[in-house]
C-alpha cells in the first residue's frame, strides 16, 4: 500500500484501469461459468421432476394390469378351464374364454393378445396376436419381458394363477401370457422432454429402446454408460422396481446454453467498449485535470515560502477553476475559521454538559419498584383494614403482576406464566364484575418446562381489551396448552368476542409475515406489546421452528394458536443468543 502511495496520481489511475480490465475479465469468466451451472443444475432438477412423474405413470399402469389379470384370471370360468381335462368340454368351454378375452382385451387398447396356460405348460387357450408355444417352466411371480424381437413391437407380460380355494399355500394352477404393444408407452412419455431436441427413451431389460419422446435413435441396444460419458449431453436414468426396465432423460447441453452465447457475445461487446471508453477518459484525464493540478500543486508547494496575500491565479473556467477560486477563498478566511472552530468547540462542550446533566435529572424521577411494591402492599394492608376485599385482592394481584414483569429472566417456566394469567384474570373478573372470564386448562407435565417470559398474558389481554369489552354479555377467553407428538407445546387463547372481518384479518396477517411492517407494529404506541411484538419475539428465539396462526369471524371470535419447540434450557441458552434491544 506504501508503494501505491509513494506513486503519482497518474500512474495510480493507470494500475486502477488495469485492475478494473482483469475484474471484468475475470467477472465475466466466472458469471458465464456459473450461469452455466445454474442453468444446468435446474434443467437436471426439471428432469427429475419428469422422471418421478412418468415412473407414477408406469406404476400407475403396472397397477392396471395387476388389476385386470385378477379380474380375468381368478373368475370361476377360467379356473375351471385350468382343471378340465377332458378335451370336449374344454373345447365347449372355449368360446366362453375367448370372449372373457376378448371383453379384457376391450379394457386396454395396448392387449394386444392372451395366452393361457395349464401347470403342465400346454396351451389351453389363446386369441389375438402372438404365437403359441408351451410355457417352459412355472412362473413364480408376474414377469415383464423385454421386446420379443428386434422388428417386433410387443413385450409379454407373465401371470401366474393358483387355486384359490386350495389349502395349500400357493396351489399353481397355471399361467397366463399377455402380449402387449408398446405403443401404449408413448402416450405416458407424450412432453417429457425439456429441449426441442432431447430424447425421453424407454428401455427393456436388454437395453433395447420400447419407447421414445423425441428423435429417437435406431432400435438396438442403448449403451448408457457411453452417453453419460458423453460431455455433450446431461443424462438422467431411473430404473423401475417391477419390471428392471430403464427411463432415461437425454438433453443436449448446446440447447440450453445457445441464450448465453448470446448473452456472452454481449458480454464481450461491453468489454470492448469500457476499453475505449477507459482510453478516451485517459486522454482527457491528463489534458484537462492532471496539467491543472499540477500547477494547483505547484502554488501550494511555493505559498509556504511566500505565504501573506499571494493568490493562485485562475486560468482553467472548469472544476479545477473552482476549486482554484475555493482555495483562494480558504486563505482569506483561515483566520476567521479558527476562531469558529474554537467557538464551536465551546458549543460542543456546553452541549455534552448539558446532555449530562438531563441523565442525572432522568436518573433521579425514575420511579423505585420496591417502593411501587410497598405502596401497593400498602393499599393492601389498608384494604383488609377497611374490610374491602376486592382492593385487597386487586392490589396484591397488581403487585404479582408487576413483580413478575420486572424480574430480568427471559425464561420461566409456564406454570410461572399460567399463574400470571391468572393474576391477571383476577383483576379482570374483578373490574368487569364477573362479566368477563378466564378459564386456563395445561397439562400438568408441561408446568416444570421452560417458555418466554410475558407470551401468554398479553395475548389474553389482546383477547379482552380488542374482543370482550365492547362485547355485550358474558364473555370467556379459553387459554389451553398442551404437548405435540413433535416435541413441541402449542398455546391456544380462544374469545367469543367481536373478532374481526376479512379485511382486519387479512391486514393483521400482512403486518405479521411483513418485516418492515412488522416493525413498525412492534414500535407503535397503539399496538403495545400485542401480537406483532409476539411474533417477533417467538420468531428471534425459536427461528422458523416458532408458529402462530390466527383465526377469527366477525361477532363469533378469535382463536390465536402459537406452537414452539420443548427446550428445558431455553433459559440458559437464551441468555447467550438473546437479542439486544428487546424488553420481555
Amino acid at each position: 500500500m506504501d508503494r501505491f502511495r509513494n506513486h503519482s496520481l497518474s500512474r495510480n489511475i493507470m494500475y486502477l484501469i488495469l485492475i478494473m480490465l482483469v475484474i471484468l475479465l475475470v467477472s465475466f469468466v466466472i458469471s458465464n461459468q456459473i450461469a452455466k451451472r445454474i442453468v444446468e443444475r435446474k434443467v437436471t432438477d426439471s428432469a427429475d421432476k419428469i422422471l418421478l412423474q412418468v415412473e407414477e405413470k408406469m406404476t400407475s399402469f403396472y397397477a392396471d394390469m395387476g388389476g385386470i389379470s385378477i379380474s380375468l384370471l381368478y373368475s370361476p370360468t377360467i379356473q375351471t378351464a385350468l382343471t378340465v381335462k377332458d378335451e370336449l368340454t374344454m373345447v365347449l368351454m372355449n368360446p366362453e374364454v375367448i370372449s372373457m378375452f376378448a371383453n379384457t382385451m376391450s379394457l386396454k387398447e395396448s392387449i394386444r393378445g392372451i395366452r393361457l396356460y395349464n401347470k403342465e405348460g400346454t396351451p389351453v387357450a389363446n386369441t389375438g396376436a402372438g404365437i403359441v408355444d408351451s410355457l417352459q417352466h412355472p412362473v413364480q411371480t408376474t414377469e415383464y419381458s423385454g421386446l420379443m424381437s428386434s422388428n417386433d413391437s410387443h413385450y409379454t407380460i407373465t401371470v401366474p394363477i393358483y387355486n384359490l380355494k386350495s389349502a395349500q399355500l400357493q396351489d399353481y394352477r397355471g399361467a397366463c401370457i399377455f402380449i402387449m404393444d408398446v405403443s401404449n408407452f408413448n402416450s405416458i412419455l407424450k412432453n417429457a422432454k425439456i429441449t426441442p431436441h432431447s430424447q425421453f427413451l424407454l428401455l427393456d431389460q436388454h437395453n433395447n429402446i420400447m419407447a421414445s419422446d423425441g428423435a429417437a435413435t435406431n432400435i438396438h441396444p442403448f449403451d448408457l454408460a457411453e452417453w453419460k460419458n458423453d460431455k455433450r449431453y446431461i443424462v438422467q436414468s431411473v430404473t423401475l422396481s417391477s419390471t428392471g426396465w430403464k427411463l432415461i432423460s437425454i438433453i443436449p447441453k448446446d440447447e440450453l446454453l445457445r441464450d448465453l452465447d448470446t448473452v456472452q457475445k454481449l458480454n464481450i461487446a461491453t468489454y470492448l467498449v469500457m476499453i475505449c471508453l477507459l482510453g478516451l477518459f485517459l486522454l482527457l484525464f491528463f489534458t484537462r485535470i492532471m496539467r491543472p493540478i499540477k500547477a494547483l500543486m505547484d502554488f501550494m508547494k511555493s505559498y509556504s515560502k511566500k505565504g501573506g496575500e499571494t493568490r493562485f491565479t485562475i486560468v482553467y473556467h472548469n472544476e479545477i477553476g473552482v476549486l482554484a477560486a475555493q482555495l483562494n477563498k480558504m486563505l482569506d478566511e483561515i483566520d476567521t475559521l479558527g476562531n469558529e472552530i474554537q467557538h464551536a468547540q465551546k458549543q460542543m462542550y456546553e452541549i455534552e454538559i448539558a446532555k449530562k446533566q438531563m441523565e442525572i435529572s432522568a436518573f433521579r424521577n425514575q420511579i423505585n419498584p420496591h417502593f411501587l411494591y410497598n405502596t401497593l402492599e400498602c393499599i393492601r394492608a389498608l384494604a383488609f383494614y377497611n374490610k374491602d376485599e376486592e382492593i385487597a385482592a386487586i392490589s396484591e394481584s397488581l403487585s404479582n403482576m408487576f413483580r413478575y414483569s420486572v424480574k430480568g429472566n427471559d425464561f420461566v417456566t409456564i406454570g410461572d406464566e399460567i399463574k400470571h394469567v391468572k393474576e391477571y384474570s383476577n383483576i379482570i373478573e374483578l373490574r368487569f364484575m364477573g362479566r368477563i372470564r378466564v378459564e386456563i386448562e395445561a397439562e400438568t407435565g408441561l408446568l416444570g418446562m421452560k417458555t418466554l417470559k410475558m407470551l401468554l398474558q398479553p395475548i389474553v389481554e389482546n383477547a379482552v381489551f380488542h374482543g370482550l369489552e365492547k362485547k355485550r354479555g358474558k364473555g370467556i377467553v379459553q387459554l389451553t396448552a398442551y404437548s405435540l407428538s413433535d416435541n413441541r407445546i402449542r398455546y391456544i387463547v380462544q374469545d367469543n368476542g367481536c373478532g374481526m372481518d376479512e379485511r382486519q384479518l387479512q391486514e393483521l396477517s400482512y403486518r405479521l409475515g411483513n418485516p418492515d411492517a412488522l416493525v413498525s407494529a412492534v414500535k407503535d404506541e397503539k399496538q403495545g406489546i400485542g401480537l406483532a411484538n409476539i411474533y417477533r419475539r417467538i420468531k428471534l428465539f425459536y427461528g422458523d421452528a416458532a408458529e402462530m396462526d390466527i383465526q377469527s369471524q366477525l361477532n363469533t371470535g378469535t382463536l390465536i394458536s402459537i406452537t414452539i419447540p420443548v427446550h428445558d434450557n431455553a433459559e440458559q441458552e437464551g441468555s447467550m443468543n438473546r437479542v439486544q434491544g428487546i424488553d420481555c
